[in-house]
């Protein structure tokens, strides 16, 4: 795959905590970022598909309402509560 240059402009200390990571890793800075820049894409391509997944869900109807959610959670916490000595 060809690699291509992008500049962008960070904080101070994230240079040096990039550095340091590099540093540690014996590896060089490019590396440190290009994996940070995989590992947010892939969480955030994550996120948008469970998002995703919901809208679906609620449009098919496949939905727990909330009332039921907070009736059950209430039922956990009260025999929670109610169990300790």
């Amino acid at each position: 795959m060809k690699a291509v240059t992008i500049s962008a402009r960070v904080p101070e200390d994230l240079s040096q905590q990039i550095t340091t990571l590099a540093q540690a890793l014996r590896r060089n800075r490019s590396w440190v970022i290009e994996e940070a820049i995989r590992g947010y894409i892939q969480s955030e391509q994550q996120f948008i598909a469970a998002v995703q997944e919901g809208i679906l869900a609620d449009d098919a109807g496949d939905v727990v309402p909330h009332g039921a959610v907070m009736a059950e959670a209430e039922t956990l916490l009260g025999s929670y509560s109610t169990s300790e000595p």
